[in-house]
Order: structure tokens, then sequence, then C-alpha cells
């Protein structure tokens, strides 16, 4: 099953027109929309790095298995902010300790 390229694209624009934190990174890698960068993957993914200080920080990586192609857009979105704000959570937790 082919999954639905162009609610896909539409949710591409949108990650990439989301006003997010300089520390945080997103990759978005959708087979046949984006995939500069992103490794062969069966499902869409989005990845999403810290890149705060030069070295490498810690990133969650979201694959939008066939569970979520029948989710709307802001639905998918949705479940890309949580993971943006769980990574800055981890991160200032880890700060304060």
């Amino acid at each position: 099953m082919e999954y639905p390229k162009e609610k896909f694209l539409e949710l591409a624009r949108e990650l990439k027109a989301m006003a997010i934190s300089p520390e945080i990174e997103l990759l978005v890698c959708f087979p046949g929309i984006e995939e500069e960068g992103c490794e062969e993957e069966d499902y869409p993914y989005v990845i999403i790095r810290y890149v705060g200080d030069s070295s490498e920080g810690p990133e969650k990586k979201i694959v939008f298995s066939e569970n979520y192609w029948s989710s709307d857009i802001n639905t998918l979105k949705g479940a890309v902010l949580f993971q943006i704000k769980s990574l800055m959570e981890e991160l200032q937790s880890f700060e304060g300790e």
C-alpha cells in the first residue's frame, strides 16, 4: 500500500513553515517528496534533532506508519510538535542535573 503523498506533501509544507527554535533541526523524509539527507525507509518519517551547541545532540524519530495515514494534517503536525516539546523538556531536565 502506498502512502498518501498529497497529504504528506501538504504536511511537509506546513512543517517547513513552522516557527521552531533555531536549536532544533527538522529532517523531513517523505519518499518521493522530501528525500535529501535521508535514509531509505518503507514509511515517511521526520527526525527532530537538537543542534544547539556544535556537538551532536539527542534526536527523536517519528515514523508515520500506516496507522497515521488516515489522520488529518493537524493530527500529524501535532505529533511532530509533541515530539519537539518532549525533546526540549528532556534537554531542560538534563541541563538541570
